[in-house]
């Protein structure tokens, strides 16, 4: 039995290295794709006028609310590291819990625990709330406005210069569905407007 078990310990080991290696490509393929999404190369121009400009920085907003959050994120981390080490490990740690909570979100989409008890907004809003008042109390907000500074002007610029995908517009369906992924009806409308509203100032000169 002790031979059984000594032969069985090898390939246990090896089984979760496969798949602690299976969870390491994972998280490196959606880290790749949501940086491509983010900075995709020949992705930028400006816009045709300023309703395109308009149009393009409220459907950016809400596109890369996700990817804008954690470069502010990252920028108060990098920000309170000199001096407030302890803060940012703190910060840290909490940042964790959340991506769990956020984790739980796509393995179990409709759980009811998640979705209608633990309300995401609110949980944005508790953690949101919860990191003004560590800052508050570690006198760091100083901090916290310095990293908005450094991060709205690359907010701005992406907002403003992102072109729309226009591969995944000019596929959208009536229901928006692209290749089995959901497109917003919204964007799509968007992207049709700017490009309209190009065709016009072009005609006009």
């Amino acid at each position: 039995m002790a031979t059984y078990g000594a032969i069985l310990r090898p390939s246990a080991v090896l089984s979760a290295a496969t798949a602690a290696a299976e969870r390491a490509r994972f998280h490196a393929r959606s880290a790749r794709r949501a940086i491509t999404r983010f900075a995709r190369p020949g992705a930028f121009s400006l816009p045709a006028n300023r309703s395109a400009a308009a149009s393009r920085i409220s459907r950016n907003l809400a596109a890369f609310r996700v990817h804008y959050a954690l470069l502010l994120w990252f920028s108060l981390l990098i920000f309170l590291c000199p001096s407030h080490r302890a803060t940012m490990l703190f910060l840290m740690l909490i940042s964790k819990v959340i991506l769990s909570y956020a984790v739980l979100l796509r393995l179990f989409p409709n759980s009811a625990l998640l979705h209608r008890i633990l309300v995401p907004r609110i949980v944005a809003g508790i953690f949101v709330v919860f990191v003004i008042i560590q800052l508050a109390l570690a006198s760091a907000i100083v901090n916290l406005f310095l990293a908005i500074a450094a991060v709205a002007p690359i907010v701005v610029a992406h907002a403003i210069f992102r072109t729309p995908d226009a591969s995944l517009a000019a596929g959208a369906g009536e229901n928006g569905k692209v290749a089995g992924e959901m497109v917003p009806i919204s964007e799509k409308k968007d992207a049709d407007l700017e490009s309209a509203g190009g065709q016009c100032s072009d005609r006009s000169a």
